[in-house]
């Protein structure tokens, strides 16, 4: 019988607070110091504080973290030390968000205040309002109003895009640059953190249950509730009511991407040599491929000033029709390619063929020629990804699709 995500996740607290006890005693605690108890495991002081130098955010901080180097198939580089080191990593993660919100009063989950979105400002405000329609009432009405938000064509030149992808102003710039001020924050907290994927090097993985994970739980939360329960997961159904049914989406991994197109003396070619001069490898592109998801949320997190060129995103024939092109020898023909404007999401199927195109500087006097994104994949129980329709009769209807096949799903806005 497979345990709720809640027990699993309460499970993973316990053995997780049991673990880093022993460990943390074993790094603090001399094993001939007078007054400790050796219980034959490890040295344990019940009334010892431990030192701010072995704190989890500490020793974190002390880890010598291997860099991401191969662009391809590298989904497990490095896996030893990340599952080694991943609950340490779990628990400095924690540590480090209570420091930084007693330090800067930056709002986490819980609390007033804290809820990302529930003033109106994080998520588009047409778009907000007409997911929360289709929430309350859901209906074929409350779908085309929302359905109208997500066109098919390019929002600043009218442009068609690909079959299949579909394209919404998602986040308001206040919404953007509060993921990056979190995602910012995280990236100078001296933690290291895993390769998002096996192709990209630079970004970061946003999920509790990996070793490696930025785990804040403030950006957690965001994340799971306010982008999958509020958009990607119904969005998806809506969107794809053949491809997408009961639990095909239960699950998902979240990740952030960055690809640099900035001149700085050239391309870093492996660890080895990385380390040596002291840089890391730069993502230019993405080669071509397919996601490990039954559907694909990518939402672009580019302040308004942060300007480049290049980097669009292509797109191959849209699944159904891939058997047709291969046969009249045009299935490597380009669907077409979408540009990514600051706030911009694109929501397609993981089947959907596709890659990014080089980045390039764009000469700005404040351009840091980068483009960065948060991509959400959602896919069934342990990772299964459906291939094949489902049959007219056998597709969700409304209801299920806002409130889940029990009609239990409950979305609250406040």
């Amino acid at each position: 019988m497979r345990r709720s995500l809640a027990t699993m996740r309460r499970v993973r607290a316990v053995a997780t607070s049991l673990m880093l006890n022993a460990m943390l005693s074993r790094a603090a605690i001399p094993a001939d110091q007078p007054g400790n108890v050796n219980d034959g495991s490890c040295v344990v002081d019940a009334e010892a504080s431990v030192p701010e130098s072995s704190s989890p955010l500490a020793l974190a901080r002390g880890l010598d973290a291997p860099l991401a180097a191969d662009a391809e198939g590298a989904e497990f580089e490095h896996a030893p030390f990340w599952e080694e080191n991943g609950l340490l990593l779990r628990a400095a993660w924690e540590e480090w968000e209570q420091e930084h919100l007693a330090r800067t009063g930056f709002p986490t989950s819980g609390g007033g205040g804290s809820h990302l979105g529930e003033d109106g400002d994080f998520i588009d405000p047409a778009l907000s309002s007409a997911l929360e329609d289709a929430f309350d009432d859901p209906s074929e009405e409350t779908e085309a109003a929302l359905k109208s938000l997500w066109t098919d064509s390019d929002h600043e030149s009218g442009r068609p895009l690909p079959r299949g992808v579909y394209a919404a102003r998602l986040l308001t710039e206040s919404g953007v640059s509060r993921i990056r001020g979190l995602l910012d924050a995280a990236a100078s907290s001296g933690i290291p953190a895993r390769r998002p994927n096996g192709m990209n090097r630079r970004g970061v993985i946003v999920d509790p249950n990996v070793d490696g994970a930025v785990s804040p739980k403030s950006l957690v939360e965001l994340v799971e509730e306010q982008l999958i329960g509020r958009v990607v997961r119904p969005v998806g159904r809506m969107l794809f009511p053949d491809r997408i049914g009961c639990d095909d989406d239960s699950e998902y991994f979240g990740f952030t991407i960055r690809y640099d197109g900035d001149d700085d003396g050239g391309e870093v070619r492996g660890e080895e040599e990385g380390r040596a001069n002291g840089k890391e490898p730069r993502d230019l592109e993405l080669r071509e491929h397919r996601d490990a998801s039954i559907v694909t949320l990518n939402v672009n997190l580019n302040l308004p000033e942060e300007g480049y060129s290049g980097s669009e995103v292509y797109f191959r024939a849209y699944p159904s029709d891939e058997p047709t092109a291969m046969a009249n020898g045009d299935g490597e023909t380009h669907g077409g390619t979408v540009r990514f404007s600051p706030g911009m999401a694109i929501i397609h199927l993981g089947a959907h063929r596709h890659g990014s195109m080089p980045i390039s500087d764009s000469g700005g006097e404040d351009s840091g020629g980068k483009r960065y994104n948060l991509v959400i994949w959602l896919f069934g129980r342990d990772g299964d990804v459906r291939i094949s329709p489902y049959a007219k009769e056998d597709q969700m209807n409304v209801l299920e699709r806002w409130r889940g096949c029990n009609h239990t799903e409950v979305f609250s806005f406040v």
